[in-house]
């Protein structure tokens, strides 16, 4: 096997010749594509290595985008994994936080060059490995993994052909690269509002599977705070198996009298329910933990869904551009703060007529 001369960094064909390869095939072992055979790869990269051959992420990235302005009918597809019953989910169907994910991912591809398609693993005649072979068919290195239908779930794709990120932490096997709210630092926003507006008994109602799907962050976040406060303001927390504001729900209330009640929008209409003391339920603040069109006059924080799906997208591409592919030994999260937005829910209560 000849070398260059040490001071040289060789060129890709110089390292083709010395590893008795085609130019072609360094290239794609150094854009670690998996068409090429592991052991190959690990040779290339190696010699590349020690002879400090580097890959410029610019100059990979300046040439994309000049192939695409030479054929400028032609965009590269990034893939949307769909794993909900419906083949629609996200584009046209479900809550306002899912289809804002979508919108935010789909515009900020196209404003990249790319195209963003929605590919259905849910249908029943679709197995992992299919998938994986219908989107190398289609030439995806890319793919976005949307919250899960379930969660603590898990997908089988052929992941060493793809560059991933989840927008949630729905996915629990294998774990990736993933851009999600700042649950955590979202409850405090919430709390500390509250409290500078003197509410001193906030209580949460949740509902179990969504604490579950948010890997327990939020109800993590209420708990650290409660441990700051004298007993008699401590109120446990109301895990509700339901999606209605139910019986249980007023016993609850009935029973620990919050000044204030941090939920979700399902449960926004608390005030409603027939518990004893109307004037209680007249000066109950209500925060919800997300916001949709339908939740307009309460207090809530926007989790921010559109510039989530944005920001995936942003850290899609830069792991393409570092050809990055596979599963990452080692994952990071990207969290996106949310917004207050102001309601007539959670006014302070000495401010509120008697």
């Amino acid at each position: 096997m000849s070398s260059p001369p040490p001071s040289a960094t060789p060129s890709m064909r110089q390292m083709a010749q010395a590893l008795g390869i085609s130019a072609a095939t360094v290239s794609l072992a150094l854009h670690n594509d998996p068409r090429v055979a592991a052991t190959t790869r690990a040779r290339v990269q190696e010699y590349a290595r020690i002879h400090g051959y580097r890959l410029n992420p610019a100059l990979t990235e300046m040439m994309s985008q000049a192939r695409r302005a030479v054929r400028s009918e032609y965009q590269e597809t990034l893939a949307w994994i769909n794993n909900w019953d419906h083949p629609d989910y996200f584009i046209s169907q479900g809550v306002d936080y899912q289809k804002l994910l979508w919108r935010g991912a789909e515009e900020r591809a196209n404003a990249l060059g790319y195209k963003l398609n929605s590919f259905w693993q849910a249908d029943p005649k679709m197995s992992g490995k299919r998938l994986s072979t219908i989107l190398s068919a289609r030439g995806v290195r890319g793919i976005l993994i949307p919250p899960l239908q379930r969660p603590f779930g898990h997908l089988s794709l052929q992941w060493d052909f793809f560059t991933s990120v989840s927008l949630s932490l729905t996915l629990t096997r294998p774990r990736l690269h993933a851009v999600i709210p700042d649950h955590f630092m979202n409850m405090r926003l919430i709390l500390r509002k509250l409290t500078h507006r003197n509410f001193q008994r906030i209580g949460l109602l949740l509902n179990q599977r969504y604490d579950d799907r948010l890997d327990n962050r939020v109800s993590a976040a209420f708990l650290h705070f409660q441990q700051t406060l004298p007993p008699d303001q401590q109120i446990p927390i109301h895990f509700s198996k339901g999606q209605v504001c139910d019986n249980n729900i007023r016993d609850w209330l009935d029973l620990h009298r919050p000044d204030a009640v941090i939920t979700l929008g399902a449960y926004r209409h608390l005030r409603d329910l027939p518990v004893g003391d109307p004037s209680y339920l007249k000066r109950l603040g209500i925060v919800l933990l997300g916001y949709a069109q339908t939740d307009q006059g309460f207090s809530a924080v926007d989790e921010n869904p559109y510039q989530i799906g944005k920001a995936a997208i942003d850290v899609l591409i830069a792991s393409l551009n570092r050809n990055e592919r596979g599963l990452p030994d080692q994952t990071s999260t990207t969290l996106i703060n949310g917004m207050w937005v102001e309601g007539q829910t959670a006014q302070n209560p000495l401010e509120l007529p008697s």
